[in-house]
């Protein structure tokens, strides 16, 4: 049994995850895991399942069983836990011990914790169809690499921008079901794989599409009750989604022969730093995708990408808005997490920023999937003034993005703009946010289960229950 470090010291006998067997039919692989008491309440009542458009069912166990690998290991690290797994990739077993090192150095909540694996396949055991023995920059001379590019897209500016940046590189967009769209949200699904493939059609490119049950295999809702006060955003944004959502595409990448997969950042160089993560020493805010993740997840054919880190969130929509003029006047951008249809709801505080930052850039938002005037700015003051929009501190973060970008010279192409420009670059936004801040409710029950064993977890159920109702999904 191989044994790796994953973050922090072992402190002698640890809580477990098992990851007990990894099955695979045609386009779907399923999991049962088993762990010890400490993590019953981080788990929902489900095995784990991904299925993907293509049938995985060829492929090495090592390769299929790093989805469920990918989404138990944050939860194991932050208990302090190790993961037993019968069979695993080397390069994502190397990949796992930094990204553990690297969450343990940005949450000191992450107590860290082993991998023990029975065995690790040699390479020429599991390189994929289509792979070639050398180096690209995905790994070293004797590794197999395959030849195709892939990036997980929504849509939204980060991802489009780095279509925009790779595009003559051909990326497959790959599409992720069970992340902003839930698993049994069959209406929302069917128009997100419609709206995808439109892109895919408009951008002369492909599309796959992976769907998964990880955000009901682990209970996220416990997880930010228990952790919410030690990271900004919700679980598995803040801890989980950089390694959860690749490892998602192995199989996948190892099926189309995809060796680059790229993931768009979310934050940038230089990000503002809440003053609770002071110890961190990263270019950003600490995040659950970030370069020091990211670049270091790789399988056998595949090594990940961090993309367009070192500008900033408005530069992307700068980029974005240089290819809409010259190449796609009318290509829409999603912004909305909120609509049933996939559409953009012109309410949201994400709609109201993208639609400025649009505007900022020179492009009218209504060109672009929007519907918005004079109206929705003056509602956009309203929301911030009353601190009913920066209720995170990354979503501050953006806004200030935004603020810096005002040109106070410069005539903007929407209804409206010109004034709430104005107004942004003079407020103090810091201010607003100190207004924001969870529902009592909510901030009751992450105390109380904060401190409480897991024992005792079932006597928080009524309260429990009402934050499972109304937390955030990602």
């Amino acid at each position: 049994m191989v044994g790796r470090s994953a973050g922090g010291p072992d402190g002698g006998r640890s809580p477990v995850v098992s990851v007990d067997t990894v099955t695979a039919e045609g386009p779907r692989v399923e999991s049962a895991v088993s762990y010890s008491d400490e993590l019953r309440p981080f788990f929902g009542d489900s095995s784990f399942y991904v299925e993907y458009g293509v049938d995985v069912s060829g492929l090495p166990k090592s390769l299929l069983t790093i989805p469920v690998v990918a989404h138990v290991c944050p939860v194991a690290w932050a208990v302090g836990a190790d993961v037993r797994v019968p069979v695993a990739d080397r390069r994502f077993l190397d990949s796992l011990e930094t990204v553990g090192r690297a969450l343990s150095e940005m949450y000191p909540f992450v107590e860290g914790g082993r991998v023990l694996v029975e065995r690790t396949p040699e390479r020429d055991e599991v390189a994929p169809p289509g792979t070639e023995t050398g180096s690209d920059g995905s790994g070293t001379a004797d590794d197999p690499v395959a030849s195709g590019t892939g990036m997980l897209f929504t849509g939204g500016v980060d991802s489009l921008a780095t279509y925009v940046r790779h595009r003559g590189e051909d990326p497959t967009l790959i599409n992720v079901r069970g992340w902003l769209v839930g698993v049994d949200d069959d209406e929302r699904w069917a128009h997100t794989r419609r709206r995808i493939a439109d892109y895919a059609d408009r951008l002369g490119t492909d599309a796959r599409f992976v769907e998964s049950n990880m955000l009901e295999f682990l209970d996220t809702a416990m997880l930010d009750a228990h952790y919410k006060g030690r990271h900004d955003g919700a679980w598995y944004s803040a801890v989980g989604c950089g390694l959860g959502l690749t490892g998602l595409c192995a199989p996948l990448a190892a099926a189309e022969g995809i060796g680059r997969l790229y993931l768009a950042a979310t934050h940038w160089e230089e990000f503002p730093t809440a003053d609770r993560f002071d110890h961190w020493d990263g270019g950003a805010i600490p995040w659950g995708s970030d370069p020091a993740i990211d670049d270091e997840i790789a399988w056998t054919g595949t090594a990940v990408h961090h993309d367009a880190f070192e500008i900033t969130r408005q530069e992307r929509v700068e980029v974005l808005a240089d290819y809409l003029r010259e190449h796609a006047p009318a290509l829409p951008l999603r912004a909305c997490e909120a609509s049933a249809t996939g559409s953009n709801c012109n309410r949201c505080e994400k709609c109201a920023r993208t639609a400025l930052g649009l505007a900022l850039a020179g492009r009218d938002p209504n060109d672009h999937g929007f519907d918005v005037d004079a109206a929705t700015f003056e509602r956009a003051r309203r929301e911030i003034e009353a601190g009913n929009w920066l209720v995170d501190f990354h979503i501050l973060a953006y806004w200030l993005d935004l603020q810096a970008s005002v040109d106070p010279e410069a005539s903007y192409p929407v209804a409206g703009v010109d004034a709430f420009a104005d107004w942004l670059r003079t407020t103090d936004l810091r201010a607003a946010a100190a207004r924001s801040g969870p529902p009592v409710s909510h901030r009751v029950v992450r105390a109380a289960a904060r401190a409480v064993p897991a024992s005792v977890y079932a006597r928080l159920s009524p309260a429990y229950e009402t934050v499972r109702e109304l937390a955030p999904r990602p």
